[in-house]
């Protein structure tokens, strides 16, 4: 799954002190059921865009019991 957020608004990399995420850095975290990915295909001042992915694990999510 990715899913994309683009601010306009000045300074645009002030996205990044929202989302605790420094936009000169790829960071990734494991989960439960995969990995998830954050990173900046752009971040200046007038434009940023933080993109998450998820990297899920099949057979980690078809362990779960409901």
């Amino acid at each position: 799954m990715l899913l994309s957020i683009t601010t306009t608004h000045y300074p645009a990399t002030d996205l990044g002190h929202l989302l605790h995420k420094h936009p000169d850095r790829c960071q990734s975290f494991p989960l439960s059921f995969g990995q998830a990915h954050v990173f900046y295909p752009e971040a200046n001042d007038q434009q940023c865009t933080v993109t998450l992915l998820l990297d899920v694990d099949e057979r980690e999510v078809g362990a779960w019991t409901w």
